[in-house]
């Protein structure tokens, strides 16, 4: 018996897969799957294993990112700025950034926690 997934998962590889005009079959030989596990994949039928999220992630030479984040902004222009600028750093720097970053998320708060 099948194993069931959402359609985001599905959705992901198949928007990647449209992008590149890339057929199932081209696909599946890249991946290393069949084609018709891939058409089960997007039509949200199949829960591939991780190495195989792995080998479609790399097939098709995407960020796995919004897969395990869906709610990142990575689109936004602040992000892609940021990302610019951690390029620039060097690894000490790169250390202190992400202990700012994490002290601020640790002690944000949204305007909804006020209310409770």
């Amino acid at each position: 018996m099948p194993k069931q997934t959402d359609k985001n998962l599905g959705l992901f590889f198949k928007k990647a897969r449209n992008e590149q005009k890339l057929t199932y079959e081209e696909l599946a030989e890249m991946s290393e799957m069949s084609s018709r596990y891939l058409k089960e994949i997007e039509n949200g039928g199949r829960i591939p294993s991780f190495p195989k999220i792995r080998k479609l992630v790399r097939a098709l030479n995407v960020s796995p990112e919004p897969l395990f984040y869906p709610d990142n902004h990575t689109d936004s222009l602040d992000y892609k700025r940021l990302l610019v600028y951690l390029s620039k750093c060097n690894d000490e720097q790169v250390t202190a950034i992400l202990a700012i970053v994490e002290a601020y998320l640790r002690t944000y708060r949204t305007p909804a926690d006020y209310e409770n």
